[in-house]
């Protein structure tokens, strides 16, 4: 939180100044000095409750990160309203998008941050670094619902692979396509799988090997016969016609963990708990709230609420 008393007691002096002015030309019509005491101590009461009412004491950043071209501010707008309605006004909710990751996990290690909407892998990331938020929440799919959040490892039929024992066997004359080190199921999942084939680091073990930057770069890089292995998130792989033409899909993994929301341990227990509170209510008491943050992650479109976690939740899925 940033305090910002400085431009509230600027304002407010020069309320003050004008009330005084204003004092001095009543106290010329009437010159009893109980009342010109009274007015100027009405009007300092009044200048006092005036400023505080208008601008909130301190500031909330809630913070998340850009993917492609999507910030996912706009996503997190309505969530941010809602919760500075349920703090009263007393706080005001700025909402930013880091340009990476890798910069919204700096941010949390320097505790320029009090809220946060991170990715599985960037969580997990963050805590071998610091241990400075707590989990208020993560998205759940209920057990009607199929979650789509998947990874896949694919070759192109370009390439010739058609199972592992061809990977293991041409993997130095291979090139792979992952999105990105801070990717869960571009890189993290995907790349959990390949240790277990003995095909990790993978710098030793393939003889090229590409970060695209995103899901569908890496999709495509595939089914142009670009890279001969491609690792990507299944959502993308949904949209692909004739796909079994194109590609030879290797692995599909079981469904991922979407990314928790966090915040800070420095933060006031009562702001902590009231947006704890707020997340584990919204498919209740604001759905709409709810299908604007899922809007801004394409992984949580099956998911229906928001649940209690622990890190123990994510690190066994590493297992």
């Amino acid at each position: 939180m940033r305090s910002h008393s400085h431009g509230h007691f600027k304002e407010l002096y020069f309320e003050l100044r004008e009330g005084v002015e204003f004092v001095n030309l009543i106290s010329e019509k009437y010159p009893s000095a109980m009342l010109k005491i009274g007015l100027f101590l009405f009007l300092l009461f009044y200048s006092n409750t005036k400023g505080l009412k208008s601008e909130p004491d301190q500031k909330i950043i809630l913070a998340t990160y850009t993917y492609d071209t999507k910030d996912r501010v706009e996503n997190l707008l309505p969530f941010a309203k809602l919760l500075e309605g349920k703090l009263d006004g007393k706080y005001e909710i700025i909402t930013k998008s880091f340009p990476t990751v890798d910069e919204l996990i700096l941010a949390m290690v320097k505790e320029e941050v009090d809220l946060v909407f991170i990715s599985t892998a960037g969580f997990l990331a963050y805590s071998n670094q610091s241990d400075g938020f707590d989990i208020a929440g993560a998205l759940m799919v209920d057990q009607e619902s199929e979650s789509t959040y998947k990874s896949v490892i694919a070759a192109s039929k370009k390439s010739g692979i058609v199972n592992w024992e061809d990977v293991r066997e041409k993997s130095n004359q291979l090139k792979i396509s992952m999105v990105s080190e801070n990717s869960t199921s571009g890189y993290l999942f995907p790349n959990l799988h390949l240790q277990q084939h003995g095909l990790t680091p993978l710098e030793e073990n393939f003889g090229c090997v590409e970060f695209t930057g995103n899901h569908k770069k890496s999709l495509e890089s595939l089914v142009t016969g670009d890279c001969d292995l491609a690792a990507f998130g299944e959502n993308d792989l949904l949209g692909l016609l004739d796909k079994n033409d194109l590609i030879h899909i290797l692995w599909v993994s079981p469904s991922i963990p979407l990314g928790p929301v966090l915040t800070r341990k420095g933060l006031d227990k009562s702001i902590s708990l009231e947006a704890k509170q707020t997340l584990l209510d919204l498919h209740n008491s604001n759905p709409d709230v709810l299908e604007s943050i899922k809007a801004g992650w394409i992984e949580a479109q099956n998911a229906s609420y928001f649940e209690k976690a622990t890190k123990d939740y994510y690190l066994d899925f590493l297992k």
